[in-house]
């Protein structure tokens, strides 16, 4: 079956002439591809691909003259990469096609057919399609013939660190992230903290949920950090765990917010009220 589903996805990209060749992996290139460390992990796969009686060959579009870009099989292509990059092997070559229909091509394949690809593999293909082809969720749904909550699964911004993006659906820290991302009132040096606070397992004190990132978001607004804090990272952090441990005080705030009224005289409060009352809350 999985056979019968490649052959039909490689008819939807385009009726094309195609040819075989022998190309090393240090010569093709990815989008983004899931890098292999281990070794003897690499030569696992490579082995067990070549004991199939029917080897897949690397899919890939020539973009321009011996300049290759991978379309299909990126597993295998990871594990060629580590363990023989300079052999060459085979490949099934395409005309190359635009960089759209080339994405949501590897997303077809991918996405239903190689389960060995990561959550990131495809959240990078995802957002370069939303951020560099300006693709709403719902068109790339219906390019790549997905239901539109197959796609939002894999839409995180990529100014996000790698590894944060990665732990953020286990963590289910995916809008607490977006947030922090898009925040302009937020210095990029808080930001860096944030992010590894948001992936911090649930019910941590330290993790930081959906309400205590508004805390935070009206902190910076209120608050000009100096630039000598800001350029001390561990100085830094110290203050965001603090805030994060007091949940920001707000108990203490309140508290102080009510004796402060209950001390405060008619006159001066009649006058207090008055001056809120000339002050703009837009």
């Amino acid at each position: 079956m999985r056979r019968v589903d490649r052959r039909i996805y490689l008819i939807e990209v385009r009726m094309m002439t195609t040819r075989r060749m022998l190309i090393s992996p240090r010569n093709i290139v990815t989008y983004y591809h899931d890098e292999i460390r281990n070794e003897a992990r690499a030569k696992k796969i490579v082995q067990a691909q070549r004991a199939r009686k029917n080897r897949i060959p690397l899919d890939v579009q020539e973009v321009a003259i011996g300049e290759y870009i991978l379309i299909e099989n990126f597993t295998y292509y990871s594990a060629l990469l580590k363990a023989q990059p300079e052999v060459r092997v085979p490949c099934l070559v395409y005309p190359g096609t635009s960089d759209e229909e080339r994405l949501i091509h590897i997303l077809k394949i991918c996405i239903p057919l190689e389960k060995g690809t990561s959550w990131l593999f495809k959240n990078e293909h995802v957002m370069r399609l939303k951020q560099d082809h300006n693709l709403s969720e719902r068109e790339l749904a219906r390019k790549a013939n997905f239901n539109t909550s197959t796609i939002n699964k894999y839409i995180l911004d990529t100014r996000i660190p790698p590894h944060i993006r990665e732990k953020a659906i286990e963590m289910e820290a995916k809008s607490v992230l977006e947030k922090v991302c898009s925040s302009i009132v937020i210095p990029l040096e808080v930001k860096t903290i944030l992010y590894e606070k948001a992936i911090i397992e649930p019910g941590n004190i330290y993790r930081l949920s959906g309400k205590k990132f508004d805390y935070i978001k009206e902190f910076c607004s209120a608050c000009n950090l100096p630039p000598t804090l800001l350029k001390n990272p561990p100085k830094l952090e110290n203050l965001i765990n603090e805030l994060l441990f007091s949940n920001f005080e707000i108990n203490d705030h309140m508290n102080s917010l009510l004796n402060s009224f209950m001390r405060i005289n008619p006159t001066a409060y009649q006058r207090k009220q008055g001056e809120y009352q000339e002050i703009s809350i837009h």
